[in-house]
């Protein structure tokens, strides 16, 4: 969880106590959720088999299956909206299978449980799995008896008795109602919330932030069968965001349906709550801007089925990797292709390029249809050959994995893509520096570099991004974690990203440098993304020291090295982080032509390093310099010889060797051989002799 989400739900928490003095706080078992939470909610089960879907319903809890209950499923395509039903059995469940000629398609499944009339979420339905989803009925008649108040088993607003913020969990959710114990019955106490972030996961300007909204006016609306008009009443919160109506159950008719909102942000929409009855205690409901924990929305929305909690944010449907599909014929090649809502992209050119093992390489278009599905035919294929299916997306290119074709088979390819953005700021990062000692006076420094992107739109920029080592950088290498993101040709001191970052997933873009030193390292490097504040650390073995660059004292961890021995970690401090040329340049969809991102400048000095002995260094020149001045004095100081000195010998020599050949007494062609070389040198020397006399 980030920072400020922590905050939101120390504050959110926080805020529900401080709206009573003696709040229960029984919560659901350990380990139990509340599946009103998860009511609605499409997941993608890889139990399931693609084509197959399955709708739990509850009356109130995981206890309480809804059994006997129709459910429809509504399947929406180009050609129009079909409807197959199914019944649940045991624990609540319907079956749809046979769904395979779907794929692509919009679903929702209803169902009414309880009296109540539930639906869920709108879906795609996809190749890679099966869907599972609940539909839990909430309120008068979910699980538990529910009557007038006063009597057994009732609970306002139709909630579950006894249970914490009206069945919410330990957690209040903002919009929905629940009950406060201290407080006359009649009083309702509205508090007003700001989490910090607005409806897009962005921090908020300078002057908000989490905290209680003082000064705003709180509207409450009740209705009620046989009063023609809504009754309105009004009132301000306070210093601590808490606007108070008393007496409501003598000023409000019996039953009455009573919705609160505000504006909490001016000229946007008032945020409301879901629409409620009182209770047999005083209740309590908190208006909130911005995202929250577990991704709570800004505000409940209009008022769904009665008692039901705000869903949680969506989760994407997980995509395997190409797989055989026997549905398909050899060389064919089925891509679905998904954006970043589990929707269908129509219309997109996709393209399979297959390479061989002895270099060469084919690539086959196709464009997806209305479903976002392509079947590319003609693919070529064996054991010698891998293909990747390619697709350029609003500029921004991705790739799946590679894979083997079959050869009894074809082959299916889920794919997502993202719209790109070029918005630096849309990405946090945090950032852990390693410095580890090595031989020859060099240290192995790892960028350990962890980055979110926020919102739903990956980041890519035009021409593509580089990450430089820091300077000094002699050797580079990409970290196993970073391969997929990161290229590196294994000679140069960068790599380059290779497709665009996903959103809403950490991922790593780490990798090492192997810097020279003298025993004081000095490490420049400027991170491509902003660094969230007080979340990156420079960690080096006890006996090093970092004396710059770093903020305060470091804390010890006495068994955490490479080596089993102790470690030094120290707070990373860093420049502010401004966007520059670069960022400008990607707005208007040009590459950055030096490709030099700045971004929060980073400069530390790890002194204490181990150096190599210098005595042996100076051993070596020194004997090697004696060596070359030993030679040298040699040949300046050797007797010099005369030329005719020099045939004189000569002519000795040869002479002692054709003496030699005569009295050996052997006479065979090698010998005769011998004796006539001898005599031809001997020829020449006389004749240079008679040269140097003539001389």
């Amino acid at each position: 969880m980030t920072r400020a989400g922590l905050q939101g739900c120390i504050w959110l928490l926080g805020a529900a106590l401080s709206l009573g003095p003696t709040l229960a706080w029984a919560g659901p078992p350990p380990g139990m959720p509340d599946p009103a939470t998860m009511s609605g909610i499409p997941r993608a089960d890889p139990n399931i088999a693609a084509g197959t879907v399955t709708v739990r319903c509850l009356d109130g809890g995981f206890s309480s299956p809804a059994i006997g209950v129709e459910v429809e499923l509504e399947i929406t395509t180009d050609a129009g909206t079909v409807t197959r039903t199914a019944t649940t059995v045991e624990q609540g469940r319907a079956t749809f299978t046979g769904l395979s000629d779907s794929f692509g398609a919009s679903v929702i499944a209803k169902a009414s449980v309880a009296g109540q009339p539930l639906r869920s979420q709108s879906f795609v339905l996809g190749p890679a799995s099966g869907v599972a989803l609940m539909l839990v009925a909430t309120g008068g008649g979910a699980g538990a008896p529910v009557g007038p108040p006063g009597e057994p088993g009732a609970g306002h607003g139709g909630q579950q008795a006894g249970e914490p913020h009206g069945g919410q969990g330990a957690m209040p959710v903002p919009g929905k109602p629940f009950p406060l114990d201290g407080r006359p019955p009649g009083t309702l106490i509205v508090g007003a919330l700001d989490l910090g972030r607005d409806e897009h996961g962005h921090s908020q300007p300078d002057g908000l932030g989490i905290g209680p909204i003082p000064e705003v006016e709180v509207k409450l609306i009740a209705t009620a069968p046989g009063v023609p008009d809504p009754i309105e009443l009004t009132a301000a919160t306070d210093t601590e965001g808490r606007a108070t109506f008393e007496g409501l159950d003598q000023r409000l008719p019996l039953g009455a349906a009573i919705i609160v909102e505000a504006v909490l942000r001016e000229g946007e929409e008032p945020t409301r709550s879901q629409s409620f009855t009182l209770a047999e205690t005083a209740l309590a409901v908190i208006l909130a801007r911005g995202v929250g924990p577990a991704g709570l929305a800004d505000h409940a929305g209009p008022a769904g089925p009665a008692g039901q909690a705000p869903p949680p944010m969506p989760q994407r449907m997980q995509l395997p990797g190409p797989r055989a599909d026997k549905a398909l014929l050899p060389g064919q090649v089925r891509v679905f292709l998904l954006d970043g809502a589990d929707g269908p992209v129509a219309n997109q050119r996709v393209i399979v390029h297959s390479s061989q093992a002895t270099g060469g390489s084919s690539d086959r278009v196709g464009t997806t249809d209305a479903q976002g599905m392509v079947i590319i035919d003609d693919v070529a294929g064996g054991q010698d050959t891998l293909s990747q299916v390619r697709v350029i997306y609003e500029g921004a290119p991705y790739s799946s994995s590679l894979f083997e074709l079959p050869s009894d088979a074809g082959a299916m390819v889920p794919m997502r893509v993202f719209k790109p953005t070029g918005d630096r700021t849309r990405v946090r990062s945090a950032l852990q520096i390693d410095v580890i000692p090595r031989e020859n006076d060099f240290a192995s420094v790892t960028f350990n570099y962890a980055v979110f992107v926020e919102g739903d739109e990956a980041f890519w920029v035009p021409g593509g991004m580089r990450l430089f080592g820091p300077k000094g950088t002699r050797s580079f290498k990409v970290m196993r974690e970073a391969e997929a993101y990161l290229v590196h040709d294994g000679e140069t001191p960068w790599a380059d990203l290779d497709r665009p970052i996903e959103p809403g997933v950490e991922l790593r873009l780490s990798f090492a440098a192997g810097v020279e030193h003298d025993g004081s390292l000095a490490l420049d490097w400027t991170p491509p993304f902003p660094l969230v504040d007080n979340a990156s650390v420079v960690v080096v073995p006890e006996r090093l020291r970092v004396t710059k660059g770093v903020a305060g004292a470091p804390e010890i961890n006495p068994h955490a090295g490479a080596d089993g021995g102790p470690i030094e970690i120290y707070k990373l401090g860093h420049e502010r982080f401004e966007p520059g040329l670069c960022d400008m340049l990607a707005r208007d969809g040009y590459p950055c032509p030096t490709l030099h991102w700045p971004g929060n400048d980073i400069s530390i000095i790890v002194e204490d390093l181990p150096v190599r002995s210098r005595a042996w260094w100076i051993i070596g020149w020194a004997l090697f310099g004696t060596t070359v001045l030993s030679i040298v004095g040699g040949v300046a100081l050797r007797r010099r010889v005369e030329p005719r000195e020099a045939l004189l010998s000569r002519r000795d020599a040869l002479m002692a060797e054709l003496i030699a050949l005569d009295e050996g007494g052997v006479d065979t062609p090698e010998v005769r051989q011998a004796r006539a070389r001898t005599l031809r040198t001997l020829d020449r020397i006389y004749r240079q002799l008679e040269a140097l006399a003539s001389a």
